[in-house]
């Protein structure tokens, strides 16, 4: 017991550090605005059209410029500077959530306006999502990177809290239009952009003179992202459960509306539901990630997950409607919050940026599948969809079973953070690694690495690895 409430105690344990705690606080505040924009999309293009459909092509523009630019921005935070690129991700998208805004209070927005603005948003996230994440991982030691990455996802669920808060008190009290809503929300990065000036500046990975080499880079990342079995494995599960989980976003509106005859803004309280119980239940489970009980969570949350579709599917009135998203925001946030722990935990520091890419991957294939799940809804029932949504998340978490069985036994990879904090020696078998050059705070948190023979980054390097070495 005494060793559980240890473990308890160290949920917080990343903000010891200075640098951290303001990366956080920026992550808090932007993704709030992030998140309560792409509430309203869905919102504002059902009041426009009625049409499930047409709430989730609203939603499809982000997610393909995510799906097909995040892995560049990978290879980009893994080889420059992070600093400009989150700056230059946090002040593009406010523009356009101003912009947006403006069209909406004067009238003239439509769908395919909706379309475009999260199509040009989705270029912010695509450079700012890896580098940041990729940044995070010089701000803290190694032994906390799974804690600090648990505390960066659990900011991402506190904003499923505010975002809907926020839009409900100020539909209630000052009855603002949802484009007052967009221009509100944009004032929030005039606190997040000083936050980000204020963090220090890295040095780029790439050597002075030489030249770029984002096809090879990206490509050497993905042969990493699927040859190493532990990561290949979660990649597979995040990608099917983060497109499950935002389904629940893009149907809420019309679900609520045609099934219990509720205006569609009434989403909000259950999305307010949600993000309260994810920010709840996120806080035990950023203490718990980082040890044995990591794995296992996994499996449970994503039961969880899927049975609580079920139960959606299956409520008889709008309350219980209300208390199942109570299941389903602890059990989806914590599949999300625990699956990004692991991969970023099992992967070697050369490569955070663009694993943290393809973890961006999830969030572009759930945006391009909001269109999917609005077509299926409106020709099955949302009801029935809810089950679909349910059928599959059973089915991906089964395969999460096997393949932890096959993989837990695997050695754990050298110099990666399951490693260095593992409870046994932690090196693959064969000859010692050759590595890439590291970031600098490996320099300070791992020094025995630095001892190993390095090579400096090059051509030969590149092709080496490419041959198939490590």
């Amino acid at each position: 017991m005494s060793r559980q409430l240890g473990r308890f105690g160290r949920t917080f344990e990343s903000f010891a550090h200075r640098d951290y705690r303001f990366l956080w606080a920026g992550s808090l505040l932007s993704t709030t605005a992030f998140m309560t924009t792409f509430l309203l999309v869905p919102v504002v293009a059902y009041e426009i059209t009625g049409s499930y459909a047409a709430s989730g092509i609203a939603q499809m523009g982000s997610g393909i410029s995510m799906f097909f630019l995040g892995p560049f921005g990978g290879v980009i935070a893994d080889r420059y500077a992070k600093k400009p690129l989150v700056l230059a991700g946090q002040i593009f998208p406010t523009l356009l959530i101003v912009i947006t805004g403006i069209l909406i209070i004067t009238g003239v927005i439509t769908v395919w306006m909706l379309f475009l603005s999260t199509l040009l948003m989705g270029f912010g996230f695509a450079l700012m999502g890896p580098a940041r994440q990729a940044w995070l991982g010089e701000l803290v030691p190694r032994r906390l990177l799974a804690n600090g990455v648990a505390l960066q996802q659990m900011s991402q669920n506190m904003a499923r809290v505010f975002g809907p808060m926020l839009v409900a008190v100020l539909l209630a009290a000052f009855a603002f239009s949802t484009g007052y809503l967009y221009l509100i929300v944009a004032s929030f990065f005039l606190i997040v952009v000083p936050l980000t000036t204020m963090l220090p500046r890295t040095k780029p990975a790439r050597r002075e003179g030489e030249p770029p080499r984002v096809l090879a880079e990206m490509r050497l990342g993905f042969a990493y992202l699927l040859k190493t079995p532990r990561l290949r494995v979660l990649w597979v599960f995040w990608m099917v459960m983060v497109v499950c989980g935002f389904a629940f976003n893009t149907l809420m509106p019309g679900y609520v509306e045609r099934e219990f005859d509720r205006p569609s803004t009434d989403a909000f309280n259950v999305y307010l539901i949600f993000g309260a119980a994810s920010f709840l239940f996120n806080i035990p489970l950023a203490g718990l990630v980082g040890g044995r009980w990591g794995w296992p969570l996994l499996l449970i949350t994503g039961f969880g997950s899927a049975v609580s579709f079920f139960l959606i599917a299956g409520a008889p009135s709008f309350g219980g409607v209300l208390l199942m998203s109570i299941l389903n925001g602890a059990a989806t946030s914590g599949v999300m919050l625990v699956t990004m722990s692991l991969m970023m935990a099992h992967s070697r520091p050369e490569y955070f940026g663009r694993v943290m890419s393809f973890i961006t991957l999830g969030y572009g294939a759930q945006s391009i599948m909001a269109g999917v799940w609005g077509g299926v809804a409106d020709a099955l029932g949302g009801r029935q969809t809810f089950v679909v949504i349910g059928l599959i998340a059973l089915a991906i978490t089964a395969f999460m079973v096997i393949a932890w069985l096959r993989t837990r036994h695997l050695p754990l990879e050298f110099g990666t953070a399951a490693a260095e904090t593992g409870p046994a020696p932690a090196r693959q078998s064969g000859p010692p690694l050759r590595r890439q050059p590291v970031p600098a705070f490996t320099a300070q948190v791992a020094p025995v690495v630095l001892m190993e023979g390095q090579k400096p980054r090059g051509g030969s390097d590149l092709s080496r690895i490419a041959a198939g070495g490590d």
